[in-house]
């Protein structure tokens, strides 16, 4: 039944785009500037009462098509504030429309999203919940990697995996494969529940990040059950009328603690250079070099060891691309050569041993954007990425200076990963107050090495529709369903999901959505093998696929909102609840044999109440969130009268001041985070006690300053973990009495930087 429903939207979207061309339509064209004169970015232009608009480019030039005729020309910042010009549209001439103003400056723009969406949108305009870091924010957080530039996010916990030299990101109480991390929407490869893919990205080719928090498996597919993290990469400049060019560089220093050396050795040191080139005919290159790297961080450790290893990264990109009338191709290819070294002292034979592992990442990445007509755009995203990770120790002999590879256990591996993503979408416009949205996706991974058995694969191949309906101008509402048509694995027959946005008057938006989210089994959780002498951990080929129940809501009041001030708040809620969660379960084989099971479920529910102020030069925001953990053991038969809470909660607070000095191009900007106490329950089945266990609270601050040099220079300086914090206690409680655990590193102490930006363009 579906599958005939996508062809019969498929004819309709052909039937629709040769309807139009019969019409004659004159070229409509124009350009949008802010109250302070700069371009008004990515916002909406369209004809009142008609079909017919485009979305403003990042110069705030639009063009579009329509009939000749007389109509009011719209421009849209945000849906309560427009406005409107006389437009007559004359036929066989040059309709231009220049001069057109709206009421917001560039720093009262809301940000433009496109994570989820049927075209660019603002953020207010989004059915969705989203949350934007911007390239401005990057700037000034002046962030080496992208844990440093998220460390004090409201709703993101950080975990370290100091042998891996690796993190992980926790949201909305979930982690690992739950979060889906997109690259300009194309899913990346992974190794394991661990996200290192987010440690692997250059962060000097990050436009903007969008974080998403609850599923989005209608149009992500699998790993988005507690959201989607799409980084979005710059793009080259094009300009109609004109070639152009930008060549951009930088350098930053930063001690790890108190540790330094300049330029090379200890601490962190960042260097960058790219160049672009485009004609005026719409094709442009770009290419760029990134050379990150650390000595790691002493710690405590004592003589060659080190509590965070050293890590060297090299990052290559190349970029060929087109941009005319609506039609945007482009390819991009990147490459990470990384090397993690893990020093260990001497043995009492003084022989030293010296582990190795080194990452080779291969990204290919093909995206068009066309838009035919006014009601049909076609959207194509590809990838193939290519991933091997090699571990190599080392054995020294100090008495003789002979070196040999090492013999034991998992001292020498090599994992390869290779993957293969393909999704098509369209989206039509059928009337001002109905578009639809019909997709297909393909997806494939590949595994091999010591621990996935018989160079294993999984492939899924998906279709999905989604539609927008707005009957009334302030309200909207967009259902959808994603249907997996060949699995390996066993799937959801339907995974369906509804949104809904009411405009309750010019100051306030309620949204409300339902989703139903699946995570499908990993290629580790269907085929590892692991097995010697302290592990007996095996895949399990017959898993099905997670999923889980989502609610959310949000309530948005833009309590002021004019030229000189403005103050938003947003009150957010959401409950999830996960069924056939996979796990690491208790096998039959052995005291130590486990194997991946469906035999799991989870819950988490929390909330968040977001504040922002933007008046003249100062931005501010204030964020708190408390987000509730899923008590397993209530459902124990043993504690049934232990009255234990179904839920463990946990707060966060966080805090970001920006001030600009307009007259000396000074900016000076503070971040600050408190992660409140994560405790939960433990039961020994010995002992018959309970625990309570978890992570202390915590502070993490950072400030940076930026002063313009000049045209073209721009100088960063600033204290990173003001607080100078390194471990967090892990806590336990028994019987009453409070005892310390073993200690969490959280971070290196307090650190400074120094570094210089360069951009020259025309």
């Amino acid at each position: 039944m579906l599958k005939h429903i996508y062809i019969a939207i498929a004819l309709f979207a052909v039937a629709g785009c040769c309807f139009a061309q019969k019409t004659p339509k004159e070229i409509v064209k124009g350009n949008v500037k802010t109250t302070d004169g700069k371009p008004a970015e990515f916002i909406s232009v369209s004809l009142k009462g008609t079909i017919f608009g485009g979305i403003t480019d990042e110069h705030g030039n639009f063009e579009f098509e329509a009939p000749a005729g007389d109509y009011t020309l719209v421009a849209y910042s945000i849906s309560a504030h427009k406005k409107e010009y006389p437009a007559n549209i004359k036929r066989g001439v040059s309709n231009y429309f220049s001069d057109l103003t709206i009421i917001e400056n560039k720093n009262q723009l809301e940000e433009v999203v496109v994570t989820g969406q049927f075209s660019p949108q603002s953020l207010r305009n989004s059915l969705y919940k989203v949350r934007v870091i911007n390239n401005q924010t990057i700037q000034q957080k002046a962030s080496t990697d992208i844990k440093s530039l998220l460390n004090t996010e409201v709703g993101i916990r950080i975990s370290n995996d100091m042998t891996l030299g690796e993190s992980n990101f926790e949201m909305m109480g979930m982690s690992g494969n739950n979060v889906k991390v997109l690259l300009d929407g194309v899913p990346l490869v992974d190794r394991g529940a661990t996200k290192q893919s987010l440690s692997q990205i250059d962060i000097n080719t990050i436009e903007q990040i969008e974080i998403v928090e609850g599923p989005m498996s209608v149009i992500y597919g699998t790993d988005a059950l507690a959201g989607v993290i799409n980084i979005i990469t710059k793009k080259a400049r094009v300009l109609s009328d004109r070639n152009t060019y930008s060549v951009s560089a930088r350098i930053q220093e930063e001690s790890v603690g108190d540790e330094y050396e300049f330029f090379d050795g200890k601490g962190i040191h960042n260097e960058n250079i790219n160049i672009a080139l485009a004609s005026k005919t719409g094709l442009y290159v770009n290419g760029g070099y990134t050379r990150n790297v650390t000595d790691g961080w002493k710690g405590d450790k004592t003589g060659r060891e080190k509590t965070w290893p050293p890590k060297d990264q090299f990052y290559y990109e190349g970029m060929l691309g087109f941009k005319k009338k609506g039609f945007h191709a482009w390819y991009r290819l990147n490459y990470l050569d990384e090397s993690i070294f893990t020093p260990i002292n001497p043995n009492p034979e003084n022989v030293m041993s010296d582990r190795n592992f080194l990452t080779d990442r291969y990204t290919h990445n093909f995206q068009a954007d066309w838009k035919l007509n006014n009601r049909l755009g076609l959207n194509v995203v590809s990838s193939y990425q290519d991933y091997k990770r090699k571990t190599r120790t080392i054995i020294t002999d100090l008495n003789t200076g002979q070196k040999s590879l090492s013999t034991e256990e998992s001292a020498q591996d090599v994992s390869k990963y290779k993957a293969i993503f393909a999704r098509a979408t369209a989206a039509w416009t059928f009337s001002p107050e109905l578009s639809f949205q019909p997709g297909i996706e393909y997806n494939k991974d590949e595994g091999s090495g010591s621990r996935i058995k018989n160079n294993s694969e999984i492939s899924t191949f998906a279709a999905f529709l989604s539609a927008e309906w707005k009957p009334y101008e302030w309200f909207s509402v967009r259902p959808g369903v994603r249907t997996i048509i060949d699995a390996d694995y066993d799937a959801p027959v339907a995974i369906p999901s509804v949104g809904t946005k009411f405009s309750l008057n010019h100051d306030m938006d309620l949204r409300l959505s339902y989703a139903y989210g699946f995570r499908a089994p990993t290629l580790q959780e269907l085929f590892f093998s692991f097995n010697n002498a302290n592990h007996d951990v095996e895949g399990n080929p017959d898993l099905k696929a997670e999923y889980s129940t989502n609610f959310t809501g949000s309530y948005t009041w833009r309590i002021l909102h004019n030229e000189n001030i403005r103050v938003t708040s947003t009150l957010s809620a959401f409950y999830n609840d996960f069924r056939d969660r996979i796990v690491l379960a208790q096998g039959n084989r052995s005291a130590i044999h486990r194997i991946y099971s469906n035999v799991d479920k989870y819950k988490t529910t929390g909330g968040t109440f977001e504040n922002s102020m933007i008046w003249k030069n100062l931005q501010a925001n204030v964020s708190f969130s408390l987000v509730g953990r899923y008590n397993s053991l209530t459902e124990n038969d043993e504690l049934k009268n232990e009255n234990l809470p179904t839920f463990r909660f946990s707060p966060e607070l966080s805090t970001s001041i920006s001030y600009q000095i307009v007259k000396t191009g000074t900016n000076l900007n503070f971040y600050y985070k408190f992660t409140g106490k994560r405790n939960e329950y433990s039961y020994d089945t010995d002992t018959k006690e309970l625990y309570l266990t978890g992570l202390d609270a915590y502070h993490m601050a950072d400030f940076t300053a930026s002063q313009n040099l000049g045209k073209y220079l721009i100088l960063n300086a600033g204290v990173k973990n003001l607080f100078d914090l390194t471990t967090v206690d892990n806590t336990a409680t028994s019987g009453g009495h409070t005892s310390s655990g073993s200690s969490t590193l959280m971070g290196c102490g307090r650190s400074f930087f120094i570094g210089i930006n360069f951009l020259l363009n025309n």
